[in-house]
C-alpha cells in the first residue's frame, strides 16, 4: 500500500512541475533609442600648499602685542598663524574646490537627464505649465 503511495505522489509532482513548464509569459523585447550621452570634462583639481604657523604659550617671544594679549583673552594654549600668501592661497583653494564640486554636479544632471529620457516613469506630468486663476 506504500508503493502505491509513493508511485502516486510521484507521478502527481510530476505532472504537477510539467504542467508549470507548459505556461509561459508573454515577453516582448524593446530597445529604447537613447539619446547620445554628453557628460562635460572635470578639470584636474589642484592646490596650493598653505604653511600653517603654530604659536604655542610655551614659545611666545615675551614682546608686548597682540599675540601676548590674544593669549591673556582667550582660553586656548595655542594660536594659528598664516602668511599674507598663504591666507591668499586659502581662498584660491577653495574657489578651486567650488568650481571642481559645480563640474562633478553638472557630470551628475547629465547622467540624469540621460537616464529620465531613457526611461521615462509613469505618472510624471508632460512639461506643460498651466496657468489657473
Amino acid at each position: 500500500m506504500r508503493q502505491v503511495a509513493k508511485i502516486a505522489s510521484i507521478i502527481m509532482l510530476a505532472a504537477s512541475l510539467g504542467a508549470c513548464q507548459s505556461i509561459r509569459p508573454d515577453t516582448a523585447v524593446v530597445t529604447l533609442d537613447r539619446p547620445t550621452l554628453t557628460v562635460p570634462p572635470v578639470d584636474n583639481l589642484h592646490l596650493k600648499d598653505i604653511e600653517w604657523n603654530v604659536i604655542s604659550k610655551s614659545a611666545k617671544s615675551g614682546q608686548p602685542g597682540s599675540v601676548d594679549e590674544a593669549f591673556r583673552k582667550g582660553n586656548s594654549s595655542s594660536l594659528y598663524a598664516l602668511s599674507a600668501k598663504d591666507y591668499e592661497n586659502i581662498s584660491i583653494n577653495t574657489a578651486n574646490m567650488l568650481k571642481s564640486i559645480k563640474q562633478y554636479q553638472s557630470q551628475v544632471r547629465a547622467y540624469q537627464q540621460y537616464y529620465d529620457v531613457a526611461e521615462p516613469k509613469e505618472g510624471k506630468d508632460d512639461g506643460k505649465k498651466t496657468n489657473a486663476k
